[in-house]
């Protein structure tokens, strides 16, 4: 089988990168009876299945990404012979005689629109509803997603495959102290800190945590930690800091690459992810690979990537989200029956599981 693989997402930070690279490296060697044809917006990341005799790099130049995905691709393919066209971004080449394959990330644009941009807003209720028909097969990251997906849109359940993503294989329990305070020291992180991973919009539900934070700050001496770069209204969210009197309290490192964020992991006294609306959250994995306790929202799918590994708190109640890391920082028996969870809970997950069951969907289309 010749699988063509779309993947102009290989250079971001974000989740849809991490997913292009670790499911590839994870399910190109699984199988070498199928050539896969790698295509590539960014010349620049050829090369990094040279050494595999089943894979062909091809770069594919094109001035945007809409004539890349609807012209550029599907010409390629065509020239290739692939069987199938997988597309790891929510895009598949709507005028092909290939098969196609896209990833459902997430619904949280159909749910909470109004976190979204006008013209976001536009593709996902125009464009995109034509992706999801034409494609041959779905896969969503989650089942709250595929539901929604559904419901919304109406989409053939039978063609929405449900496979969970995985955390990276580099998170895990640090037990080197020296390791975990270099991290400290590079990106200036206080004694006592709880933690926040991701994009800051929004969605991220940042001012109910600051509202938490600053109760918290009542009991505990503990500061904020956001690893996360600003997206959309940053600036409007982050004012708040100084409007609740938290000037000090709150650490904005930026992005913090995944080799680092093992050891903030390690080092914070939780992850508090209190966004009002999440697919399926890398976030609750990656902290429970890394022995940090999670304070997380019940919404969307939250509760399939955590489990029980988690204490679960509503969104817009900031009362019971500050009680809630109150208990996870002060009470030392709820703390470690979550940590006990959450190197069970991520025992559920894994790339090449992913890997395997992404290979089912691509094979059954042959």
């Amino acid at each position: 089988m010749r699988i063509g693989v779309c993947v102009r997402t290989w250079g971001e930070k974000g989740g849809i990168g991490v997913y292009s690279r670790s499911l590839l490296e994870a399910m190109i060697p699984m199988e070498p009876r199928h050539h896969y044809c790698l295509f590539f917006q960014d010349g620049r990341h050829l090369g990094r299945f040279s050494g595999h005799e089943n894979v062909t790099e091809i770069h594919v130049p094109a001035p945007d990404k809409w004539s890349w995905d609807q012209v550029a691709v599907p010409y390629r393919a065509a020239r290739e012979k692939v069987d199938v066209i997988f597309h790891t971004k929510f895009a598949v080449p709507l005028f092909t005689r290939r098969r196609t394959v896209m990833v459902l990330h997430g619904s949280e644009r159909f749910v909470y629109p109004q976190f979204s941009t006008r013209t976001d807003i536009l593709f996902f209720r125009t464009v995109y509803p034509f992706y999801l028909r034409r494609a041959t097969a779905i896969i969503s990251v989650s089942e709250n997603a595929r539901r929604d997906i559904i419901r919304f849109l109406g989409i053939d359940p039978e063609k929405i495959k449900t496979i969970h993503l995985a955390p990276s294989e580099g998170f895990r329990r640090i037990e080197d102290r020296s390791v975990l305070e270099d991290v400290r020291r590079k990106y200036s992180l206080p004694e006592r800190f709880i933690l926040n991973v991701g994009l800051i919009y929004p969605g991220k539900n940042i001012p109910n945590l600051l509202r938490a934070l600053k109760l918290v700050r009542r009991q505990e001496d503990v500061r904020l930690v956001i690893a996360g770069t600003g997206k959309r209204m940053y600036r409007r969210e982050m004012a708040l800091i100084h409007d609740l009197g938290l000037d000090g309290a709150v650490v904005l490192p930026g992005y913090v690459p995944h080799e680092d964020l093992v050891g903030v992991y390690n080092l914070a006294g939780a992850v508090a992810f209190p966004s009002f609306y999440e697919s399926f959250p890398a976030i609750p994995l990656e902290a429970n690979a890394s022995g940090c306790p999670v304070v997380i929202s019940r919404t969307g799918g939250s509760s399939e990537a955590a489990g029980d590994a988690a204490r679960y708190v509503d969104p817009l109640d900031v009362d019971g989200m500050a009680r809630a890391i109150l208990e996870v920082l002060t009470d030392s028996t709820l703390r470690e029956d979550l940590i006990r969870k959450g190197f069970e809970n991520v025992k559920r997950f894994s790339w090449p599981k992913t890997a395997r069951q992404t290979l089912d969907v691509l094979e059954s289309l042959t």
